[in-house]
């Protein structure tokens, strides 16, 4: 059991607030919000939740543990780092900050005052996700040739951020846990509709270490719905599709191969047509997973799987995406991120 304060109870906080009420018990937690509205809903939906207007007047009583932050983007690095210098573990929402060197500056803080910082990736927690990692990293789909994301919806048009910032963290977090590399470059083209300057859509390219490559499409101007990811080896291939409700998850046995011709020429390109397998998964809320996931780690006191340096790493890449629209699609090198020494 630990104290939680809650700063922001908007859309995504609002969930949050549930999850957290069901995990800690509703006397554990604060919400914090400077709208009296908002306040004022929490108060009718969860009446023994505490409640404050500002992160100050939660932290004055000196018995919250942990911070979880749902405020918008540019407000993270300062809640954050208010939060870590007042002791307290924290869970702030995708992405960390609005730039690399905010991000280092605070996973560097967290190492140093040995707390956890952990950074909200929700589909990290997916079990569709997590499954699918569990077999990248234990059967297997033979070698990695490239990862092929969609996230396309019509609107909601945002006025604060663009939609690489928005939709693409997700997408980067994905194939950043699943292929356990830090890109090298990345590519991408954009244009702005609506909005000058804000681009609707995005095309991404990534190119990694290892030599695979991820291509991420992201759309705010898009007919219907797609949250598709496919994942291509020489063995197999997997295809997610998030929003189908029974079998999001398939791996097809496909391939092709080069076989030794008997006769004098080339080699003949062969393709296999194997059975298409749909496994089994449980349904979980990845909010609930996600926090189970916090709580967990500020007991064992233990790094997150998406820590203040996974964080970072997804904004250089993010960052150099934008760098590269703004440069008509130039290839841009993803600033190294290296983690420090953690003091816990």
């Amino acid at each position: 059991m630990m104290r939680v304060a809650l700063l922001g109870v908007g859309y995504w906080g609002a969930k949050l607030l549930r999850n957290l009420v069901g995990l800690v018990g509703a006397d554990q937690v604060t919400a914090v919000d400077p709208d009296p509205a908002r306040l004022e809903w929490v108060r009718r939906h969860y009446p023994s939740v505490a409640r404050r207007s500002s992160l100050a007047a939660a932290l004055a009583g000196g018995d919250v543990e942990a911070v979880v932050v749902a405020t918008p983007v540019r407000t993270h690095p300062e809640y954050v780092r208010t939060a870590l210098e007042a002791g307290c573990h924290v869970l702030v929402e995708k992405p960390l900050a609005t730039s690399t060197a905010e991000a280092v500056a605070l996973a560097e803080l967290a190492d140093r005052v040995g707390r956890v910082l952990m950074v909200g990736h929700t589909f990290l927690f997916s079990p569709r996700v997590r499954w699918i990692f569990r077999r990248l990293t234990t059967t297997g789909i033979g070698q990695l040739h490239y990862l092929m994301s969609s996230r396309l919806n019509l609107g909601p048009h945002r006025d604060d951020a663009s939609v690489v910032w928005d939709l693409a963290p997700h997408d980067v977090a994905i194939v950043l846990r699943l292929l356990g590399e830090t890109p090298v470059t990345v590519s991408a083209n954009a244009r702005s509709v609506v909005t000058a300057g804000i681009p609707d859509v995005a095309f991404v390219d990534l190119t990694f270490p290892s030599g695979v490559i991820a291509s991420l499409a992201v759309s705010w101007l898009a007919p219907r719905k797609v949250r598709n990811l496919v994942i291509v080896g020489d063995e197999s291939m997997i295809v997610y599709d998030d929003i189908e409700p029974d079998e999001p998850v398939k791996v097809y046995d496909k391939g092709m191969a080069l076989e030794p011709s008997p006769d004098f020429g080339a080699d003949q390109l062969t393709y296999r047509y194997g059975d298409t397998v749909a496994p089994h998964i449980a349904v979980q809320e990845p909010i609930m997973e996600q926090i189970t996931h916090f709580a967990e780690c500020v007991a064992a006191g233990k790094r997150p799987i998406s820590d203040g340096w996974f964080g970072t790493r997804v904004i250089a890449a993010l960052e150099a995406a934008d760098r590269s629209w703004r440069d008509g699609g130039r290839a841009i090198e993803v600033e190294a991120v290296t983690a420090t020494e953690w003091s816990t």
